[in-house]
């Protein structure tokens, strides 16, 4: 029989990363599912320094499926974000923390927790399977935790995500205050990382009403970086628009300390939008965001809303 394959969405993160390789182990070794984890993007700068903190291998790369294929779909359940060739009946499982908007065609088994990370549901599934966590899994979803949810001050974290954090730093045993400061300075860096790469790397296509909407994102602790690129990068994003023949198209950029974001526009329509939805002034092809780091929470529901009328 085929091993079940294990992935994330495109553009991975490090909690889809992380995630596949957790669930891999939960599925080998509770379940006893003979599971591969696999990603189906490049791997981000703070990714590969998770991995080569814990010396855990990075998961294979999948960049289309085979029509026998059988797949759990971890941190997603969207296919404008999956690997190339999804279809319905390749899914087995889902383990995600994102609103369900997937319809299968058989009953599969679905766990969703509206909680901080993916990597916070399968710490939970341990929990319940009533196993102990090792820790070099502990390690991995403190990582995928605190990356997601920006060290805990995200509004997408939860009180579970908090108490998850504290019981599996006594299995990890790591500096928190010194790993998260290495986390972000990781996930801020822009060394080998092109304007394209910016846009890109953390990006979703999202179907709002009748809608093709492309967000992408670019968490930061050096937001200065990325603003002296904005002109370059705006032409960028509106080439993108055009080829993925998008609807509309924003770029999110996120200062991780002072828990801002600044949103660039590209054109007329993305303007008339956030200003609707938003109300707030628009100067430079930039908007203003205080207190906004969250694209799931703080962004995709009100432009959703505002898209669907």
């Amino acid at each position: 029989m085929k091993k079940i394959i294990i992935i994330g969405h495109k553009n991975p993160d490090t909690d889809s990363i992380v995630s596949s390789s957790i669930a891999e182990h939960y599925f080998k070794n509770i379940l006893k599912i003979d599971a591969k984890a696999c990603c189906a993007g490049e791997l981000n700068n703070e990714t590969k320094f998770v991995l080569n903190q814990f010396g855990v291998q990075a998961p294979q790369l999948l960049k289309t499926l085979k029509s026998d294929d059988k797949i759990i779909l971890v941190d997603h359940n969207e296919f404008g974000q999956a690997i190339d060739g999804l279809q319905v009946g390749h899914i087995e499982r889902i383990v995600d923390h994102h609103k369900l908007t997937m319809q299968t065609e058989q009953p599969i088994f679905v766990r969703i927790d509206p909680i901080g990370s993916t990597a916070s549901v399968l710490a939970k599934m341990y929990a319940e399977a009533g196993k102990k966590i090792p820790t070099n899994m502990a390690k991995l979803m403190l990582a995928g935790i605190l990356s997601d949810t920006l060290n805990l001050n995200s509004p997408t974290t939860t009180a579970e995500d908090k108490k998850l954090v504290k019981e599996l730093n006594k299995l990890a045993k790591l500096n928190l205050k010194e790993f998260v400061a290495d986390l972000f300075a990781a996930k801020s860096s822009l060394q080998g990382i092109s304007l394209e790469t910016l846009i890109t790397q953390d990006y979703k296509d999202f179907k709002m009403g009748k809608y093709k909407v492309g967000i992408a994102v670019w968490e930061t602790t050096n937001p200065e970086s990325v603003l002296a690129e904005k002109e370059n990068l705006i032409k960028l994003l509106a080439e993108k628009k055009a080829q993925d023949k998008l609807d509309r198209i924003i770029f999110m950029l996120v200062d991780i300390i002072k828990q801002n974001s600044l949103l660039f526009i590209v054109s007329e329509e993305e303007q008339e939008l956030l200003k609707k939805v938003f109300a707030r002034k628009i100067s430079g092809n930039e908007m203003f965001l205080p207190g906004v780091v969250s694209r799931k929470k703080q962004i995709v529901p009100q432009l959703t809303e505002a898209l669907s009328k």
